[in-house]
């Protein structure tokens, strides 16, 4: 039984210090590591259960559950198990960009252009959205972030992010 992905913006960094959304994270559904430079990040688990990588700990979180991870601290979020997870998760300071990259993101799943683990298929997608999420890759994947910077860069110029953000962003899906 497949669930849909989805977003819910409960608080903008429009209207307030911090970005604030519900969203489910469908079994497999995972990120690499990486880290963000720009913002904490905490997720609390609303249903389900959560693998948080964080720092060199491996946290399993379960309903009730939060753990925050700081500017600059490497994570990663992984569901293992089968059912879907519904957290929230708190960006502080609130990043507008961050916002339209989880809509974007599973604006992407929704329409079939996301794998099962939820990463973009498009390369192009990809490169947008690691750029939107502040996202900086760790270990031996942190040698393609300049091929990624170049390739973000030029789907912007193109105008490829606001036609994402037009068809995805700011909406409850």
């Amino acid at each position: 039984m497949k669930t849909s992905g989805y977003i819910k913006l409960i608080s903008s960094v429009e209207i307030n210090d911090k970005s604030v959304a519900e969203l489910n994270i469908l079994p497999g559904e995972k990120t690499p590591w990486h880290y963000h430079t720009l913002f904490s990040e905490t997720f609390a688990v609303l249903k389900g259960s959560l693998e948080v990588g964080k720092g060199k700990n491996i946290l399993h979180l379960k309903q009730g559950d939060t753990a925050t991870i700081l500017p600059n601290e490497k994570h990663y979020y992984h569901n293992v198990s089968g059912e879907e997870c519904i957290v929230t998760t708190t960006i502080n300071p609130g990043n507008k960009n961050f916002e339209n990259a989880l809509y974007i993101l599973k604006g992407l799943a929704n329409d079939g252009l996301a794998t099962t683990a939820g990463t973009p298929k498009r390369f192009t997608d990809l490169v947008l959205f690691v750029y939107l999420s502040n996202s900086r890759m760790v270990g031996l994947q942190k040698m393609a972030e300049p091929v990624f910077n170049i390739f973000a860069n030029a789907a912007i110029k193109k105008g490829k992010l606001n036609k994402l953000i037009q068809k995805y962003g700011n909406r409850t899906q």
